[in-house]
């Protein structure tokens, strides 16, 4: 099932969706939104929400969780049980890749128009988009399973 994810979730990042939407949109099945939603909810989270911050495939696969494994009845108990399931993929998350930031994990600043286009040439985004894409899928697979 891992690689199948991953496989989609690369296949669009090629077509030219963000790592957010590459994410969320090969979960479908167990958040329980379609394939056009998911893609237009995490339309805005590329590119570390267009502003070099957190990292799309990052934001995709929290969004995951929450989809899958949030609250929308408040209680103490959902909530801490989120929190944790949140910490603990972030945590693994730094383990593996390091950093949480779009910039500091391309090493370049993708709000700058003339780095962006040299970041593209230098295929910085193919170095490094989709192992943070199968690293977000793979530790959202074992949070879904753990939580």
């Amino acid at each position: 099932m891992t690689q199948t994810k991953v496989d989609k979730a690369l296949a669009t990042h090629a077509e030219g969706y963000n790592c957010a939407q590459a994410v969320l949109s090969s979960f479908t099945e167990e958040t329980g939104i379609d394939d056009k939603t998911a893609k237009m909810i995490s339309s805005c989270f590329g590119g570390g929400m267009r502003m070099g911050a957190t990292c799309g495939a990052l934001t995709g696969a929290l969004m995951v969780l929450g989809l899958s494994k949030g609250f929308a009845e408040f209680s103490p108990e959902r909530k801490a049980v989120i929190e944790a399931t949140c910490e603990s993929f972030i945590s693994s998350w730094k383990a593996e890749i390091t950093e949480t930031d779009c910039n500091k994990i391309l090493g370049i600043d993708v709000c700058d128009p003339l780095q962006r286009t040299q970041g593209k040439a230098d295929g910085v985004f193919d170095r490094h988009c989709p192992s943070c894409i199968e690293t977000a899928i793979k530790l959202a697979i074992i949070a879904l399973q753990s939580a």
